[in-house]
């Protein structure tokens, strides 16, 4: 009892009686779905007429069918707010006085409960003598005031019906599931089973117990994991908080390191200059005395020869001519001229894979389960989803999430449908079929992309040459960027081609040769006369590049070993090429023509402007079939030739979203590549089906 009394003074005395919206004693109050109260003035104000009002505090959608006042009135609340009396009235007038006749200035000194009248002392000594109300309840009126007796007051309030005026509350009609009076149970709930209205409390408080308890249990769950969640970012700061410090550290580490190498590079250098210089001022001494002497003694000989007699000269010629012999046999071992040059390591410019983040995923502190101690429905599911998508998605942040050399395996590719090979058979027609689409912008770009050579490169990847951003780019057939090939510093590839395992481009008038890994092997200058050369690959072993009109052929080491000049004649500007079973097919600018010819130069075919759609021909490419196709870059298409160079109709078209085409290739696993002027990639799967 007194903890409830407690409890209902505590009730009392804060905010609970209180309207959130007016910040006054709750007035006419109305309850909510939700179980909110406010006052039913504040309500209509805030419905404002409509039809559904929100909740001010937690902004559940109420409807309003039969308006504010179709709410149903907490009657608990009402209760609660008959307990509180307005501070002061300590000298409030006598109820029954005024009715008796009686001097209406007495003051009462006590109250009835159960009639809930004030009474002066007169009146209280009377109503504890009547028979009708001895057994009342009477309180002395500062107690009453103080709150001393709410518990009892509260114990005899009493609900009345709001249809029969002062019909109290007594019956509890269990179908309508609403509380009568007895006129009420008399008339509409006549038949209907009712129960009393104290049976029926006691048989739904465990209801609400039962209820309650679960709720309470679902708290405590979420408490737990809000508890956790904070545990979580904490943990993640932490380790956030040590992978920064071990970042700065090695970091830190690596700048020691460089400076430190730096250090013993320029002492190596200083000293090798030093040796160099010495060595050479020890020999520059010598050439300068015997230039000396060797100038002399043949001024000597000359001044005899032009001004001495004949007795003179023969008489000093032994002397001079063995003099001159030993100044003529004089030799010197050259200088060994050497430069110094910097070995760079392949990645030590761009630094690429020194560092990488992983993330993986952990269980949370309190375990794999979820806060109600079991795995969340479907979890697994996203989990997997989720893990896949991250196989599929072409970033650069999953290549540098890979250790330094190691290579992803590359997707099993479908292999191209190619009918077998019949003399009989009639000509095959590629078709194209959409496979993917991807930017060739990395985020180590400080330019938009501007691709000027692509070709395959290995099983499953394009490389690409971007001339705008110096860069050469690895890039699988989905998209995924796979790393940079590096290339000396102040170059600009242009063309490109894989010899084997090496790669070779063109920059500017030069032509390269990288290992694998990027190192340069050689470097050859070419002769001027164009301002760009198209290089491609022969066998696996020899580097092709187009100049001045004609082919040169470098083996891997860099020798010259064969020059192809197409149709016999050199007055032509090959810009673009591509090597084909027995030969070469070329765009001729000069010219405007395609070019199809063999390894000796001899023509196979030639498709002027006017075969051309009246274009100029741009990039051009073989499939392994040997169809040709040739990029026309002024009407976004690209044609597809037979091997012997007959027109075999369009492959691409603007129609597959072909938008300024630069450059395209052709793969191994029978897939065709087109690069467009703003940087974007299209693969499409080639089908082949007979004309």
């Amino acid at each position: 009892m007194a903890a409830r009394a407690s409890s209902l003074s505590e009730a009392l005395s804060s905010g609970f009686l209180t309207c959130t919206i007016c910040l006054e004693h709750l007035c006419q109050p109305k309850i909510l779905p939700c179980l909110h109260t406010f006052c039913r003035d504040c309500l209509q104000q805030l419905a404002s007429g409509r039809e559904e009002l929100q909740c001010p505090e937690c902004r559940e959608r109420v409807p309003l069918p039969a308006g504010v006042e179709g709410l149903k009135t907490n009657f608990f609340i009402n209760g609660l707010l008959d307990l509180i009396r307005p501070a002061g009235r300590v000298d409030a007038p006598c109820s029954l006085c005024p009715l008796l006749g009686q001097d209406t200035s007495r003051c009462a000194v006590s109250r009835c409960l159960d009639c809930a009248d004030n009474l002066c002392q007169t009146c209280a000594s009377g109503h504890r003598c009547s028979r009708l109300t001895h057994a009342h309840c009477i309180v002395d009126m500062e107690g009453y005031l103080s709150g001393e007796h709410d518990e009892e007051v509260r114990k005899r309030q009493a609900s009345c019906c709001q249809e029969h005026s002062g019909e109290a509350l007594r019956f509890f009609c269990t179908p309508c599931a609403t509380a009568l009076c007895r006129e009420c149970r008399l008339g509409p709930h006549l038949e209907h089973p009712c129960l009393p209205l104290s049976e029926a409390a006691e048989a739904r408080c465990p209801i609400i117990v039962g209820l309650l308890a679960g709720v309470e249990e679902k708290v405590g769950l979420i408490a737990q994991a809000r508890a956790r969640l904070e545990e979580q970012v904490e943990q993640l700061q932490a380790h956030a908080g040590g992978v920064r410090g071990a970042m700065e550290r090695t970091c830190s580490q690596a700048v020691q390191q460089l400076l430190a190498l730096q250090e013993e590079v320029l002492a190596q250098l200083s000293g090798f200059v030093e040796e160099r210089k010495k060595a050479a001022e020890v020999l520059r001494s010598e050439l300068e005395f015997q230039e000396q002497v060797a100038s002399s003694t043949a001024a000597f000989a000359r001044k005899v020869l032009s001004l001495g007699r004949a007795v003179e000269i023969v008489s000093l010629e032994q002397m001079i001519s063995e003099r001159l012999r030993q100044l003529q046999s004089f030799s010197w071992e050259p200088l060994a001229f050497r430069l110094p040059h910097l070995a760079e390591h392949p990645n030590l410019q761009s630094l690429h894979g020194l560092f990488h983040l992983e993330f993986r995923e952990e269980p949370p502190p309190g375990g794999p389960e979820s806060a109600n101690g079991s795995t969340p429905k479907g979890a697994k599911k996203k989990r997997r989803k989720s893990q896949q998508l991250l196989l599929l998605l072409p970033t650069a942040h999953h290549e540098a999430g890979r250790a330094p050399g190691q290579q992803k395996p590359s997707p099993p590719v479908e292999p191209p449908s190619l009918p077998p090979a019949r003399p009989e058979a009639p000509p095959l027609t590629p078709k194209a079929v959409f496979s993917s689409s991807f930017w060739v912008k990395v985020p180590s770009d400080k330019k938009r992309p501007q691709v000027t050579g692509i070709c395959p490169l290995g099983s499953g990847e394009l490389l690409v040459a971007d001339m705008q951003n110096r860069k050469l780019k690895r890039f699988s057939l989905q998209g995924e960027f796979k790393g940079l090939v590096s290339v000396p510093s102040d170059v600009a590839p242009f063309s490109v081609a894989a010899v084997g395992g090496r790669v070779a481009f063109s920059a500017g008038s030069r032509l390269f040769l990288l290992s694998g890994e990027g190192g340069l092997l050689w470097q050859k200058a070419l002769q001027l006369g164009q301002a760009s050369h198209a290089v491609t690959a022969v066998g696996g072993n020899r580097v092709v590049v187009s100049v001045a009109g004609h082919l040169e052929l470098y083996d891997v080491e860099g020798r010259l070993v064969e020059k192809v000049v197409p149709g016999g004649s050199e007055e032509r500007s090959l810009v673009f090429l591509a090597s084909r079973k027995g030969g070469f097919v070329a765009s001729d600018w000069y010219r405007r023509s395609l070019l199809v010819f063999g390894s000796q130069g001899q023509l196979v075919a030639e498709r002027r402007e006017e075969e051309l759609d009246g274009c100029q021909p741009g990039a051009v490419c073989v499939d392994a079939t040997g169809i040709i196709y040739v990029v026309l870059r002024e009407q976004n298409r690209v044609l597809a030739f037979s091997q012997a160079g007959k027109p075999l109709g369009p492959f691409l078209t603007a129609e597959d979203s072909i938008d300024r085409p630069r450059v395209a290739t052709v793969t191994g696993d029978g897939r065709f590549a087109v690069a467009l002027s703003n940087g974007t990639i299209h693969t499409f799967k080639i089908r082949y089906q007979s004309k």
